[in-house]
């Protein structure tokens, strides 16, 4: 089977299944076909994303088809690319939000961010591009990260997030749910240039 249509995400990235036994489709669907099914553990290849479904090939067996997004945990990133193939490089977790990022992009004429990575207990670190940060105010930075917090709150059905605008080993900018609702952390990364 060839997947079809240009990738939104970032190929080259593998998995493993987080499901005791989970189906690989011919669609991205729960009415597609079951092609073959994966148990916990094994290793999937990403070609691409569509909704709430990523394009895989199983590494053990060759077979392709599709699998829903949430029963996978990225092992790691392909080195391909420059912080992978979507528009914004937020494909794997709002295709609309990276098709609006992607426009942003477009219309500032540098991108908004060199890399996305989910990690652990929620978290989404996003690593702006250094022409962002040096080219946005403070407030633009502070809407930005009310923007990913948002984005990642709603791709998350509502679970507790948090959110780090920011490189790894510099303060971030951080937005996380705690008891009384969402708080967040401005560090001096916020002080724009203009």
């Amino acid at each position: 089977m060839a997947l079809s249509a240009p990738a939104m995400a970032n190929p080259g990235d593998t998995y493993t299944i987080t499901g005791d036994r989970v189906n690989v489709r011919a669609a991205p669907s729960d009415r597609g076909a079951i092609r073959t099914t994966v148990r916990r553990g094994d290793e999937l290849l990403e070609l691409r994303q569509e909704g709430g479904w990523t394009g895989v090939r199983v590494l053990r067996t060759g077979e392709e088809g599709w699998v829903f997004s949430d029963l996978l945990r990225q092992r790691s990133a392909s080195t391909l690319g420059s912080g992978g193939n979507g528009r914004g490089s937020f494909a794997r977790y709002s295709s609309g939000f990276d098709r609006l990022i992607g426009r942003v992009n477009d219309e500032l004429g540098y991108k908004f961010a060199d890399r996305v990575e989910a990690g652990e207990d929620g978290l989404l670190r996003v690593t702006p591009s250094q022409e962002w940060l040096f080219n946005t105010s403070r407030e633009a930075k502070i809407y930005a990260a009310m923007a990913l917090y948002e984005m990642w709150k709603n791709h998350n059905n509502g679970r507790p997030v948090s959110v780090a605008l920011g490189a790894r080993g510099m303060n971030p900018i951080s937005i996380e749910d705690g008891a009384n609702g969402p708080t967040m952390d401005l560090p001096a990364l916020v002080g724009g240039s203009r």
